[in-house]
């Protein structure tokens, strides 16, 4: 049998100097405006995905804001596509 290791209680965050993961914050951070490349990016998201274009390759960078705008895009465009 192996010898089991005592049980102790956990540190807590702030007692080790780092920010209360359960801190609640009155106020949401305030959204910052959607640069006009983003813009772009998500109409251009919306017109690939108003059309029939399963082969689509995302034209953003992996992990930009473009590249996520048009996501979003894509995504609402196929909402109005399967709704009309």
């Amino acid at each position: 049998m192996c010898p089991q290791m005592p049980i102790t209680a956990p540190d807590f965050a702030p007692a080790l100097g780092l920010p209360n993961p359960i801190q609640y914050f009155p106020e949401p951070s305030p959204r910052l405006p959607a640069s006009e490349s983003e813009k772009e990016a998500y109409e251009k998201g919306v017109k690939d995905g108003k059309c029939d274009a399963e082969n689509r390759k995302n034209p953003y960078s992996e992990d930009s804001e473009q590249a996520k705008a048009y996501e979003h895009g894509y995504l609402d465009g196929q909402k109005i596509r399967f709704s009309e």
